[in-house]
């Protein structure tokens, strides 16, 4: 989620405008966050901040490898590497396909 509390380093400024400015354009682009042009020029925009000053260990705990909440229904990755964004919009269809998978791989590693 993005920091409750007000930023005290220049870095988490940064990160926080970035990443407001995300969210407010995947809620703008509705069911289409991936087709957006304005998620996508969003997304260029925040790598291009993570590949010139390194990200804040609490982005890095949030964001990097993981999926971590960007709003409401929204969760937000970046790969290990910094080469790519992932936004995506998540529904009930999601979290139970999700679950499916992860119930069927532990079921396979029992046996």
């Amino acid at each position: 989620m993005l920091h409750t509390k007000t930023p005290t380093r220049t870095k988490h400024v940064s990160e926080l405008t970035l990443l407001a400015n995300l969210r407010m354009a995947a809620l703008v682009a509705g069911e289409k966050v991936s087709q957006s042009q304005r998620v996508q020029v969003r997304a260029a925009e925040l790598l291009k901040h993570l590949c010139t000053a390194l990200p804040s260990p609490e982005f890095q705990a949030a964001y990097m490898n993981r999926a971590g909440e960007l709003g409401n229904g929204l969760v937000l990755r970046v790969d290990h590497n910094m080469s790519s964004v992932t936004i995506r919009r998540v529904t009930a269809d999601n979290v139970i396909s999700l679950h499916k998978i992860s119930v069927s791989t532990i079921k396979g590693g029992a046996q």
